[in-house]
């Protein structure tokens, strides 16, 4: 059997950090995948997936450090011993936040810069980059920082599109991709008979019938499971891969607490896209699912309504003594929080104990009534130690520190934009509850449609830029 990749007795710790001693993340984890075929590793937040992932594609630990045995062994070359650039060939990983890999100003751009590196004559590298984008359904000229979550993903496989490599690494790509992205993105690696390695934190019934192996992750090691065995669909419910029969919901929706009527708004300069939303009402102690294509205005409809943006028509009232009031972009900023796809733009602090302090002291909240919020936040929101450093938490940790900080500001509305993702559904769902309050609406925006129909109490899906 000719292994694409395999993986032999690996062991791996991270080095120890001030505030963040490391601990052995795999002890003696298998992994074979042959060539052509297309394999899952499902794991919990935290189990290791994107560790694994970058071990695999060299770049861990040459460039974090830490403590490496065993084999490891990508396309017929050892991974640890061979340098990043020197694979660009045959090994192609899409993060899972892929705002850390994207780098130039436009979407052509940064899926020929791989193709530029290898030295492929214009002609060529152009026809690629024309087919990558296109079958994507992205702009040539379109600035990567004004795409959404799920356009950046689509974007980073469409440099792995071009530049072809024979093995694909895709860490938790599927999260935030619409669901014709994602059998798309799926089908189209099972016909090019290219090897790819997928994680996630969730199973998406496509896979069924679609996949070659599937691995459970857990404990530092893989163990092969079979979808269509017995019993398959209890061991996701354990391991916390599915929501299960029922999700608790602690309020009747009650009248709005938050309604937006006539909103318009488009970007200057980014081709046709239009929002146009005639009415939308986020229920009092409810929680209201928006669902959509990459692309479809989910996030802008969310900017408008905690007041990032400002609308070119229509407004936003919020419930104020008992009564829905006109508000302006700073009413709305102070009492509507907004959770964005990327924890990364609202975590900048040194300590998670500075992060979930910050808004309560701007507040002019004491010390004696901080310390115990805080304590308490970390440990609903299952943090690590207080004077853990942000930056080298796990990114589903930074999701859930982004989360807890918004907790403690008590606002009336919270939005999560994508707050599933790097979670899993039982996890977002646990953290939806932390959240829940009579007099409070919940906003989630998710590409989960079985997600939204057991979170939420209605759900409005949009279609460019309109309510369908």
């Amino acid at each position: 059997m000719n292994s694409a990749l395999e993986v032999r007795g690996l062991n791996f710790r991270y080095p120890d950090y001030p505030n963040l001693p490391s601990v052995p993340l795999f002890r003696d984890l298998d992994l074979e995948l042959p060539a052509g075929e297309i394999g899952l590793v499902l794991g919990a937040p935290d189990a290791g997936k994107s560790t694994l992932c970058r071990i695999l594609a060299g770049v861990v630990p040459r460039f974090s450090g830490g403590t490496l045995d065993g084999q490891v062994r990508v396309a017929g070359c050892s991974a640890p011993e061979t340098r990043p650039f020197e694979r660009i060939r045959d090994v192609g990983l899409v993060f899972q936040n892929p705002a850390e890999q994207l780098f130039t100003a436009r979407c052509d751009t940064e899926v020929a810069f791989a193709l530029e590196s290898l030295g492929r004559p214009p002609a060529h590298i152009e026809g690629r980059v024309r087919d990558a984008l296109r079958a994507q359904a992205l702009e040539a000229a379109r600035d990567p920082q004004t795409l959404s979550g799920g356009e950046k993903k689509k974007l980073a496989v469409a440099c792995l599109q071009a530049a072809r490599p024979s093995v694909w690494l895709l860490d938790e790509t599927f999260e935030e991709l619409d669901s014709r992205a994602r059998l798309n993105l799926l089908e189209g690696l099972s016909s090019s008979g290219r090897t790819a390695l997928i994680t996630s934190a969730k199973w998406y019934e496509f896979f069924s019938g679609r996949l070659d192996r599937v691995f459970l992750l857990s404990g530092g090691r893989l163990r092969e499971v079979r979808p269509g065995a017995s019993g398959f669909h209890a061991l996701l419910r354990k391991e916390g891969f599915e929501l299960g029969a029922t999700a608790p919901r602690s309020y009747p929706p009650g009248d709005p607490v938050l309604e937006a009527e006539n909103l318009r708004f488009a970007y200057p300069g980014e081709g046709d896209f239009l929002l146009e939303v005639p009415r939308l009402a986020v229920p009092r102690g409810g929680t209201l699912a928006v669902v959509g294509d990459n692309g479809s205005g989910k996030s802008t409809l969310a900017r408008i309504l905690c007041g990032l943006l400002s609308p070119e028509q229509g407004g936003v009232r919020l419930r104020q003594d008992g009564e829905l009031r006109l508000m302006d972009r700073a009413s709305l900023s102070r009492r509507v929080a907004y959770i964005f796809q990327d924890p990364d733009l609202q975590i900048f602090l040194p300590t998670v104990e500075e992060e979930l302090a910050y808004g309560l002291k701007l507040q002019g909240l004491g010390e004696e009534r901080i310390a115990p919020r805080v304590r308490a936040a970390a440990e609903s929101f299952r943090l690590p130690g207080l004077l853990a450093p942000p930056a080298l938490l796990s990114f589903g940790a930074r999701k859930r520190l982004q989360a807890a900080t918004y907790h403690l500001l008590d606002k009336r509305v919270v939005i999560f934009d994508e707050g599933d993702s790097g979670l899993g559904a039982p996890e977002f769902a646990r953290l939806l509850e932390l959240f829940r309050d009579p007099d409070r609406g919940l906003l989630v925006i998710t590409h989960d449609l079985t997600l939204a129909s057991r979170v939420a109490d209605q759900t409005v899906r949009l279609e460019k830029g309109r309510p369908a």
